[in-house]
């Protein structure tokens, strides 16, 4: 899964304020950044000493950027550069050294609480049991640690699932984690644009293939939950307001 500038900016951030640790990622991270956006990013002496994949053009051609991006940086590497070891979950090996582990099953105990900071730049989407998806990697972070997850608000067929802001909302706030960035992004590849997205209310109007992006911290350590959707909490009875029948005029009688 792709780390464009804007969710490599976010680590960095989260970096800066760790100070390194252990990191995991579901799919493999590639870091599909311009030179500048990456110097831009972690500075111009850690940029000149992470190495560059072999691979880097067939890594451009699937994400359909060869001739804008000529190159990909290792990713273990990168993450070494902010103070991480890196650890890749996935269900086959795509660049090598993965850990195989399928998230629509949940995951062992022994990795519940393991790592400082976990990435989804792109997985829960195309896991088709969405939620034990969702519960795994949350389950993955310690007391403390951050997620970054970035998941499609209307890519259509991108993956299984275009998801609302209403589902981050509703299961990070019932599991445990508070939201310190929550916004949608288009065209993150070239000239990504970052807009504003309500929690629960309706809308419209959002740019074509737009992302969600997360960014949240987890305060404290709680059972799973399955949320239900604020709209249903804050409105069981599902009923709505009745407008009030208008008041008609009274004509005087005439004796």
């Amino acid at each position: 899964m792709g780390i464009p500038a804007l969710i490599l900016e976010m680590i960095c951030k989260v970096a800066a304020e760790q100070r390194g640790g252990l990191a995991c990622s579901a799919g493999y991270p590639d870091i599909v950044v311009t030179r500048q956006q990456l110097e831009a990013c972690v500075g111009t002496q850690i940029a000149a000493r992470i190495p560059v994949r072999p691979d880097s053009a067939e890594i451009c051609a699937w994400f359909g950027v060869s001739g804008y991006i000529d190159r990909i940086v290792d990713s273990v590497s990168l993450f070494k550069e902010l103070g991480y070891e890196l650890d890749v979950i996935d269900i086959h090996e795509a660049r090598g050294n993965e850990i195989l582990l399928d998230l629509n099953f949940p995951i062992t105990a022994d990795l519940h609480e393991t790592y400082d900071l976990v990435v989804d730049p792109g997985t829960c989407e195309h896991c088709f049991n969405i939620g034990q998806a969702a519960m795994n990697l949350a389950a993955l972070v310690r007391e403390g640690g951050t997620l970054i997850q970035a998941m499609p608000l209307n890519m259509f067929n991108h993956g299984f699932y275009n998801v609302n802001p209403t589902w981050f909302h509703d299961f990070y706030l019932n599991n445990g984690y508070r939201i310190l960035f929550l916004k949608g992004a288009c065209d993150m590849l070239r000239e990504p644009k970052v807009f504003e997205l309500p929690p629960y209310t309706r809308f419209h109007e959002v740019p074509q293939n737009s992302s969600v992006l997360l960014m949240a911290k987890r305060e404290e350590i709680r059972p799973p939950k399955m949320p239900v959707q604020h709209k249903y909490i804050s409105n069981p009875t599902l009923k709505g307001t009745v407008p009030a029948a208008p008041a008609t005029e009274r004509t005087p009688r005439s004796n």
